[in-house]
């Protein structure tokens, strides 16, 4: 679940206004003999798991540079989600994006899905789907996030699944890697894999270095090409992508490699060799 990032002006602070404080209130309040409430803490805590599920703090915000790619070629695998109210879309939205308002947003992620359909004219967004929200300032596409979160959108990779996809990920890049270095037979280049870090030397032409990230659950690029790239997985067709240009780490490397060895390169096909 996404979210796209507003610029806020700041707003200009007031001198504050001192108002003096009686020290003898002062020292009574801290002298009560009321007792403390012995559920005070349990009623916190209970709060704040509540805030905890109601706040959805770890959606991602999108900037401009990275959601152009994602109108200029809409996909079917994520929803672009304009949440402002339709008199104010009927006055312009991004091409590629559905109205569903905020005022109606939480009972419609309720809805059947054929019933979604008939009533706002489009398929109902999965909850294996990206989903990205915007609005006029970024304050109701925040809350939209809080809605969907609520309402089963998480879009969240665990921890055990990015082991495991980007485990096998960086296994068949290195397998892929040392059949492509051995069948071009020339010492200069080599492949190296060690701790998670996969390196690849191509002599002259440079050095490739490619690991995952467990905290971000990406796997970084370092290209003597195009510079240092963060992948993240997408589920729905079981592929690391860079979020700004919408490339897949295997397309780069496939174009980058073809044009630096000026031979065609698929990684994929090597890797099955």
């Amino acid at each position: 679940m996404l979210r796209i990032a507003a610029v806020r002006a700041a707003r200009v602070s007031r001198t504050p206004v001192f108002k003096p404080v009686s020290l003898a209130r002062t020292i009574r309040r801290y002298e009560s003999t009321v007792e403390p409430d012995k559920h005070a803490a349990a009623r916190k805590a209970a709060q704040a798991l509540s805030d905890d599920l109601q706040r959805d703090w770890d959606a991602k915000v999108v900037t401009y540079e990275e959601l152009l790619p994602k109108t200029r070629s809409p996909s079917a695998d994520s929803y672009l989600i304009d949440v402002r109210e339709p008199d104010e879309v009927i006055q312009g939205m991004i091409p590629s994006a559905v109205n569903l308002p905020l005022s109606v947003l939480a009972n419609s992620l309720q809805l059947h899905p054929d019933t979604f359909k008939a009533k706002h004219g489009f398929e109902k967004p999965k909850k294996s789907q990206e989903v990205t929200f915007y609005c006029r300032s970024g304050k109701r596409s925040t809350t939209a996030s809080d809605v969907a979160k609520r309402n089963g959108y998480t879009n969240d990779l665990s921890t055990e699944r990015y082991n495991s996809v980007s485990d096998a990920t960086m296994d068949d890049l290195l397998h892929a890697l040392e059949n492509l270095v051995e069948s071009l037979d020339d010492s200069a280049y080599e492949v190296e894999y060690h701790s998670g870090v996969l390196t690849l030397h191509l002599g002259d032409k440079g050095t490739y270095v490619i690991n995952k990230q467990p905290p971000n659950k990406q796997i970084w690029l370092s290209s003597p090409f195009s510079g240092p790239k963060r992948y993240d997985y997408r589920e729905v067709d079981d592929t690391w992508v860079y979020s700004r240009d919408g490339q897949s780490l295997l397309d780069l490397l496939n174009l980058e490699l073809s044009n630096a060895l000026e031979r065609p390169v698929d990684v994929a096909s090597v890797a099955n060799d």
